[in-house]
């Protein structure tokens, strides 16, 4: 029997738009490609989302990866909770589950510095939750399975009383492995058919 419902936060919660991010700065064209080839396109964003190096370091990785650039990476590091935007239905949706009898728990691939800047405006839903996992807090990241391992045992949790929500397929498949029911978000109105189906399995 499902208890625990546990959600992804970027693109499931929240909208990472960094595309929009960018462009609210003033990039395009050539400083845009650049900018973002060098942070979200880039291998260095999985290690931005562990938060293991200091900010600096971090920074530092993004610059070295877009010479010539580093003044835009550092104002893309000035702005980055621009690239978060919580979507409208967010806290109404955990109001729903919870009023369900649900406990609901966040996991999520999310750095240490967006936490910092985002943590009272577009994650200001954290306090409706039973609790969250961040890969910043973790040292792992999602598709690793020692993120998942991480929140059971945080919060005590049973693999088949959880039921896990994301967008990204590959970070579904070693909890279904482990015995969480998982359903991958495409749209908000799929999602909650899916979930209500399992609910009422």
């Amino acid at each position: 029997m499902i208890k625990n419902i546990i959600l992804d936060v970027g693109m499931v919660l929240v909208d990472f738009c960094w595309q929009d991010a960018l462009k609210k700065i003033g990039f395009s064209g050539e400083v845009f490609e650049a900018v973002a080839n060098a942070t979200v396109r880039s291998p260095l964003w999985n290690e931005f989302d562990r938060s293991v190096q200091p900010d600096e370091a971090l920074l530092a990785g993004f610059q070295a990866a877009a010479p010539g650039y580093e003044a835009q990476v550092q104002m893309l590091w000035e702005h980055i909770s621009d690239m978060i935007v919580q979507y409208p239905y967010a806290k109404n949706w955990i109001r729903s589950l919870k009023d369900a009898g649900l406990h609901v728990y966040i996991l999520s691939n999310y750095s240490r510095r967006t936490f910092q800047l985002t943590q009272n405006t577009g994650l200001d839903f954290l306090p409706l939750t039973d609790g969250a996992v961040f890969s910043f807090q973790t040292g792992y990241i999602k598709p690793e399975k020692e993120i998942y391992h991480f929140i059971m045992e945080q919060y005590g949790l049973q693999p088949d009383e959880c039921a896990f929500i994301d967008d990204n397929a590959p970070n579904l498949v070693y909890p279904k492995k482990v015995g969480w029911s998982v359903v991958q978000f495409g749209t908000f109105e799929q999602v909650q058919q899916e979930l209500d189906a399992l609910l009422h399995k």
